[in-house]
């Protein structure tokens, strides 16, 4: 059944990727401008924008029980003279936290950037099975890429190569990531799609998932993690409410690479059999851009 769906997962995606490119459209209205895109590519240019937005998220992930709450959602990225900060936490394809880096070189329709990145998140979660409790608790892996991104009337694409991971706890990781993404507008609605592959080096993902044979319990053996590629896509819409306000709502699903999925560490955290296998997010929420 998993290798059906993932067969599945993966037809989805390439009729997403050739359904975003065919999709046509004349104009996008001025809210396009803030996005979360990166700026037109033009040498040396100052500035940038802000949204900051509150609404209501429900989240189902193998990585902690469903949330469902009311929460802060932030977009923003400021270049000086090539230097350049981003933010990204929620209502966000990527969702990537906050990263730092260097503009190095625009064309007319790329921007090359040498960039930090939150490769993968914190892990902890805790086994318990037979009296005898295995805690995994590991920090955020930030690491160092190049990232070249494309933008073509209301397409992006965007690639990125990360193979610096800014951590002692292991070496050789390596980070890979592709996203493609499509507005349109129909009528005053602004209407978004975008779909993603992640990979990361079997380093990493054994730093996080795997067991060794002196963690093993009676009920999960000891677990070697493969390198692996996560599918994230998700679609959303926004409406202008006034000049400098935006309804939004979104819905993202993430299918994990099978070596994250098949890890005990996510099979049986909390009780066992208990957790979802991949994630989804829905947000309906109301933000003010600056």
């Amino acid at each position: 059944m998993k290798i059906h769906m993932k067969k599945t997962i993966q037809q989805l995606s390439l009729c997403l990727l050739i359904s975003l490119s065919a999709i046509n459209s004349n104009h996008l209205f001025a809210e396009e401008a803030i996005h979360e895109a990166p700026m037109p590519a033009q040498e040396d240019r100052n500035g940038g924008f802000l949204k900051l937005g509150y609404g209501y998220k429900i989240e189902v992930s193998p990585y902690e029980s469903e949330v469902n709450h009311f929460s802060m959602f932030l977009n923003g990225r400021y270049q000086w003279h090539g230097l350049f900060v981003e933010a990204s936490y929620g209502a966000n394809e990527r969702n990537e936290g906050l990263s730092i880096g260097y503009n190095l070189y625009n064309t007319a329709d790329w921007n090359f950037d040498v960039s930090t990145i939150n490769a993968h998140g914190e892990i902890n979660v805790e086994i318990i099975d037979t009296g005898k409790t295995l805690s995994q608790h590991f920090d955020n892996t930030d690491m160092i890429g190049l990232r070249a991104t494309g933008n073509f009337d209301q397409t992006t694409i965007q690639f990125m190569l990360a193979p610096y991971a800014m951590s002692s706890d292991y070496d050789d990781a390596f980070y890979a990531s592709m996203w493609l993404g499509r507005s349109w507008q129909v009528k005053n609605w602004e209407l978004h799609g975008s779909i993603g592959l992640e990979y990361r080096s079997q380093e990493m993902l054994d730093h996080y998932y795997g067991i060794s044979a002196e963690e093993a319990t009676e009920h999960f053996g000891p677990y070697e993690a493969d390198a692996g590629i996560d599918v994230t896509a998700q679609i959303s819409a926004s409406y202008p409410i006034s000049a400098n306000i935006l309804f939004e709502s979104y819905f993202k699903y993430t299918d994990f690479a099978s070596s994250i999925s098949n890890s005990p560490v996510m099979k049986f955290a909390g009780s066992f059999g208990d957790r979802a296998e991949e994630r989804t997010e829905v947000g309906v929420l109301v933000s003010y851009v600056f």
